[in-house]
């Protein structure tokens, strides 16, 4: 179908409160009436007017719109979802539409419910996780901006909008706005660098609060948070792809695994990543233990007379949904897979589940590249 589809019945919402105020304006709940559903709107509405510096207006506003087309390509359970932008720019202002969550901002949260830490500590880095994949600094971490849902999953929300450092600086200048930390800052700061590393540093700084009153007696992750709070970056935890990993590691071996467990994973994951050469930026991976088992399943039974796999991309496949490039001077037995897949069967939900986010885990660390202009084959040989 050709042309055009217009909807010009406008959507109308109920104003239910205001939720905050920021530099670049302001949050209120709404609510849809005909869907039964709220919504959250932030409407750029700077502490600065037109008048006073347009061209930072301008920058400002530019900022919101771009940071709206970036946050709305975001899609993880831990991370708030933007559905919409409206742009009313002979107004002067717009306003980004998003997910309203309800529930408790993180200390408070873990204070009267210590025993679910572990599931909360794993969340955020889940959600954070796909944030630097996706190329997102936050830049606004702080307990007020993480709030737990009552089934204790996490949700990252209130991205900083418009929070570079020259932007902070010239509303300063005048506004007289400072921006006031809610805990120790890290070095780098001395020296104007604001990573995904000193995100890891923030997310670490929430968690080390909470350990200080000292009701997670039995919280699994006192090192990491550790690691993640150093002031010295080449002691501090990089990324929350190493923080990930650490993570997986440390429930693979709390899990108690055999060591023959651990030979069948590691010869299986190590042929795996073997042929792997590059994966694509936007590629996500198979995360259902139950499909990837069945896949595993139809290809060792289309392959099992064989030595060496015939096609070692068939098995990168059950696990990378997108663009990858693999070595085709690469080979991967028959065995391993066979091996592999007794040995995932025998396990229990919870083990499943750990070996699966370990092999997700070190493909997370292949080289990642653009997307590619042209509609090439997703698996390009060498």
């Amino acid at each position: 179908m050709r042309g055009q589809v217009e909807f010009n019945r406008p959507m109308k919402y109920k104003v239910v409160r205001k939720l905050g105020e920021g530099a670049c304006g302001e949050t209120i709940q709404l609510r849809d009436e005909s869907m039964a559903a709220d919504f959250v709107a932030k409407k750029y509405s700077p502490l600065i007017s037109e008048d006073d510096d347009k061209e930072l207006f301008g920058e400002l506003f530019e900022r919101f719109r771009d940071e709206a087309r970036i946050l709305f390509k975001l899609n993880h359970p831990n991370v708030v979802r933007v559905f919409n932008f409206y742009d009313y720019s002979e107004k002067k202002t717009a306003y980004i539409l998003m997910e309203y969550v309800e529930g408790s901002e993180i200390l408070a949260f873990l204070a009267e419910r210590p025993s679910d830490a572990d599931r909360v500590f794993e969340g955020i880095v889940e959600g954070f996780m796909h944030l630097q994949r996706q190329g997102v600094l936050h830049r606004d971490i702080r307990p007020a901006n993480i709030l737990v849902q009552s089934d204790g999953s996490p949700k990252i929300i209130d991205f900083g909008f418009g929070k570079s450092s020259i932007t902070s600086e010239r509303l300063a200048e005048r506004k007289s706005i400072s921006l006031n930390w809610w805990c120790e800052t890290p070095p780098e700061f001395g020296v104007g660098i604001y990573d995904f590393q000193t995100e890891v540093y923030f997310v670490g700084k929430l968690f080390e609060h909470a350990l200080s009153d000292g009701k997670l007696t039995n919280f699994r992750y006192n090192s990491l948070v550790q690691k993640m709070c150093e002031l010295d970056r080449e002691l501090r935890i990089e990324s929350f792809q190493e923080l990930q990993s650490e993570v997986s590691r440390g429930k693979f071996q709390e899990l108690s695994f055999s060591k023959e467990e651990v030979s069948v994973y590691r010869c299986f994951a190590d042929g795996l990543s073997s042929v792997i050469s590059t994966v694509g930026s936007d590629a996500r991976f198979e995360r259902d233990a139950d499909k990837i088992t069945a896949d595993l399943s139809n290809l060792y039974r289309n392959s099992m007379l064989e030595e060496f796999l015939p096609a070692p991309n068939q098995l990168v496949k059950i696990f990378v949904k997108g663009e990858f490039r693999y070595w085709t001077n690469r080979s991967i037995e028959v065995r391993a897979i066979q091996d592999f897949l007794e040995f995932i069967r025998s396990l229990p939900t919870e083990k499943r589940v750990v070996v699966v986010e370990n092999i997700i885990a070190r493909l997370e660390a292949c080289e990642r590249t653009k997307p590619s202009e042209y509609d090439l084959d997703d698996e390009i040989p060498f």
